[in-house]
């Protein structure tokens, strides 16, 4: 009678717990994309945060025992923030990135204020701790972090975050904090159509730009990436490539980025006219597209023998300065990047730029690159021999796949026998689903197909310090 009573008590608590939870994610998954995103998002990134935390909490349930052997219950405290309460969430329950299309380069985030005094005071104690210096502009104060990339700004409703790959100009994005902080340029309407899109994803982390939607997913095992890209109908991708694989390499990549469409070679040299790379070794990327056809691949398969010649100076018995030269042997992994070009003159070009000495690539100074070419392609190879390759015909514009365990035998560099240790195979395609749509798929995945992949790389890393 006792156990009657338990549970005539005990599940209907379980269920009405279950209502109230249920009703927390379905307010929140709307609530919490609710002014939070410019009103002329170009593209956004929804993060789902509750969603990965509700993975990782079933996770840790359903294999106890991998937590417990790699939580460490070390009695030792970390020291507390000086601030005790911030004033802000800046762990929300959905996280929102967005880009514009008048501000390139550049991500803002958007985080609701709940405390304006207490967040005052925080937000002061972080940005002198970041060296940063605040300013005031007419409706909101901002501040600038050089060395982060970060500039905030902030009235008493919201906190506004741009971040970028190169140094802040303050001037290109004063335009956006004026938007959020001052004119409320923010979608507040539920049944707003960007609003209603991604409150039906359920993926964790996913990217939408108008009817183009990719979704990425923490697994058991495994991360997994998989949607489809809207591109221009005139774009050129092809249906069906030939390519030239080496067997049970470690790495083998390959993309067909044809610049018969000259869009695909103006984004190209848009990407890369300011590489860093390309200005040291004299070399100009609208050369380089002008020779190329927009196929690139590498290969990574095994190791070889090089050889370098270290001179240095000396003095003779007449106290005379003499040129000693010294042949060292180094192991390199063998590396093999194919160019597709469409016409003759690309390593003339080189040769001429002074990237070639004696048939080396000079610009990689890491390894010896040696180059050869046909009349369709540019091989820079850290081998001598050419390997043997088998030719097959692809669907697939874009393929990347390796193999951790091997590639950890053929490369090395700081923490890679770490993090490779922890992985197990990556696998990533794209082809043309028809005119205008791209489809994406792949996955990576980690040792254990039991333990979910974030919780793996965590532990795994954190356990290598």
């Amino acid at each position: 009678m006792r156990l009657k009573k338990i549970v005539k008590i005990v599940v209907p608590m379980i269920i009405l717990l279950g209502i109230v939870y249920w009703g927390y994610k379905f307010v929140n998954n709307t609530s919490s994309l609710i002014g939070v995103v410019h009103k002329n998002a170009d593209a956004v990134v929804k993060i789902d945060l509750h969603g990965i935390k509700e993975t990782l909490v079933l996770d840790a349930l359903s294999a106890p025992k991998f937590y417990y052997d790699n939580i460490s219950f070390s009695s030792s405290k970390k020291e507390k923030d000086s601030t005790v309460e911030k004033g802000i969430n800046l762990k929300p329950y959905t996280a929102v990135l967005y880009t514009l299309k008048n501000v390139k380069n550049t991500i803002f985030t958007t985080l609701p204020i709940e405390n304006t005094a207490d967040f005052n005071a925080y937000v002061k104690e972080y940005v002198t701790k970041k060296k940063g210096v605040i300013q005031i502009a007419e409706g909101y104060t901002y501040a600038v972090l050089e060395k982060s990339k970060v500039s905030i700004a902030w009235n008493t409703k919201n906190l506004a975050i741009a971040a970028a790959p190169d140094k802040i100009d303050i001037s290109k994005i004063t335009a956006v904090f004026k938007d959020v902080l001052v004119d409320e340029k923010l979608i507040t309407d539920k049944s707003n159509s960007l609003i209603q899109k991604l409150k039906s994803i359920k993926d964790h982390i996913a990217y939408v730009k108008g009817a183009s939607v990719i979704g990425l997913n923490f697994e058991d095992g495994k991360l997994a990436v998989a949607g489809q890209l809207e591109v221009d109908k005139s774009s050129v991708f092809s249906n069906e490539i030939i390519v030239n694989s080496l067997p049970d390499a470690s790495l083998q990549m390959y993309i067909d980025y044809s610049f018969a469409d000259d869009n695909h070679k103006k984004d190209f040299i848009s990407t890369f006219k300011n590489s860093s790379f390309l200005q040291k070794s004299n070399l100009q990327v609208d050369s380089i597209a002008k020779y190329s056809t927009g196929f690139f691949s590498l290969a990574i398969d095994g190791k070889t023998k090089q050889q370098d010649t270290i001179i240095t100076y000396a003095y003779d018995d007449n106290f005379n300065k003499v040129e000693e030269k010294t042949v060292q042997e180094k192991e390199a992994p063998k590396m093999f990047v194919n160019l597709g070009v469409n016409k003759d003159g690309f390593p003339a070009y080189l040769q001429t730029q002074g990237t070639i000495e004696q048939g080396v690539f000079t610009a990689l100074p890491i390894y010896n690159f040696y180059v050869s070419s046909t009349a369709t392609t540019s091989l820079f190879a850290t081998a001598k021999k050419a390997p043997k390759t088998e030719v097959f015909k692809s669907a697939n514009f874009l393929d990347i796949t390796a193999n951790f365990s091997k590639l950890n035998r053929d490369i090395s560099f700081p923490k890679s026998g770490v993090l490779f240790g922890l992985l197990n195979t990556l696998d990533v395609k794209a082809n043309l689903v028809k005119q205008g749509v791209v489809g994406l798929e792949g996955s990576l995945s980690a040792k254990r197909e039991d333990i979910n992949i974030i919780t793996q790389l965590f532990f795994g890393l954190e356990n290598a310090k």
